[in-house]
């Protein structure tokens, strides 16, 4: 089974002003939100904890789970090697209705000629208590 504890928020561009959700391990959030809101300029907000689970632990542990809703997000993840012969494990959460859009942005940022292994998708959900 794959959990992995996760923040969703939303993120507002500098740009345009239009809003994104974004899926971030927990261990990262902080470190990450600061970077968008310093060095990028994007708002960040409405942030909720909970956790991620793969798609198989999901299907087999759902029933006995407390009322909740459960939101398709997949997992994408690869071996970097840029600059130097150390690689590093890039793994990010996207929302699956928007997928095909935000991987174009987002591989636009790595080139192809230093990822040295497929990239990984593994389908999975951000589930978070079902308002009373």
């Amino acid at each position: 089974m794959r959990k992995v504890e996760m923040i969703r928020c939303y993120v507002t561009s500098p740009n345009d002003g239009s809003k994104t959700i974004r899926y971030i391990p927990f261990d990262i959030f902080q470190l990450w939100k600061y970077l968008m809101e310093s060095h990028r300029n994007f708002e960040v907000t409405t942030e909720q904890a909970s956790v991620w689970m793969d798609e198989e632990s999901y299907s087999r542990d759902a029933p006995s789970l407390p009322p909740h809703h459960a939101e398709k997000v997949m997992e994408v993840s690869f071996l970097y090697f840029a600059e130097s012969d150390v690689g590093r494990r890039v793994v990010r959460y996207f929302p699956l209705e928007d997928y095909e859009t935000i991987m174009g942005y987002f591989m636009k940022n790595f080139s192809q000629e230093h990822i040295q292994e497929s990239k990984k998708e593994v389908p999975g959900v951000f589930i978070h208590q079902s308002e009373s």
